[in-house]
């Protein structure tokens, strides 16, 4: 059996001034969490968690502070887990991975201090699998998120290329 991982780093460090105490309590659930003074960096060994748990007592606090027009993760808690929040067991979130680009974005947004973040992944496997290696390069502003992929640029690599003639015809 292969074992899939998806190496992370998300950079610049982030003042922990320009995090909502919901988004750090997210983000340090997602991410290993580093702080260093008044900074925190954010890093994966094996990839982002996609299920993570978070005590209800907790993301009541942390909610305190924020507002849903200034964060799309408090806006999620409020609308889906309305119910979980008020309770004293711990809240369930799946699927983190369509959420965190976009806390990480809302921290640009606010964020006197930051203009951007990037993200780079490494696509690795434990065993020589053509589906198992590659990467992933992330760039995160207040306006847009764009990414591409390893496999994407490939593709754009084949077009070009049979555009000029180079190839007959280009996979990935």
């Amino acid at each position: 059996m292969a074992d899939y991982y998806t190496p992370t780093v998300v950079e610049p460090i982030i003042p922990l001034t320009a995090m909502l105490p919901i988004e750090r309590l997210f983000l340090a659930q997602v991410f290993s969490e580093e702080v260093d003074g008044e900074t925190a960096y954010y890093c994966s060994d094996d990839g982002a968690s996609d299920l993570i748990y978070l005590d209800a007592e907790a993301v009541r606090s942390a909610l305190n502070a924020a507002s849903a027009e200034t964060s799309c993760l408090a806006r999620k808690l409020i609308d889906e887990q309305a119910g979980a929040i008020l309770g004293d067991k711990e809240i369930e979130l799946d699927e983190c991975g369509d959420l965190w680009a976009d806390v990480l974005q809302d921290i640009v947004r606010r964020s006197p201090d930051l203009d951007h973040l990037t993200v780079t992944m490494a696509f690795t496997c434990s065993k020589m699998r053509p589906d198992g290696f590659g990467g992933l390069a992330m760039l995160i502003t207040a306006s847009t998120i764009r990414s591409e992929s390893t496999h994407t640029l490939f593709d754009r690599f084949y077009t070009e290329a049979a555009a000029n003639g180079e190839i007959s015809r280009g996979d990935s």
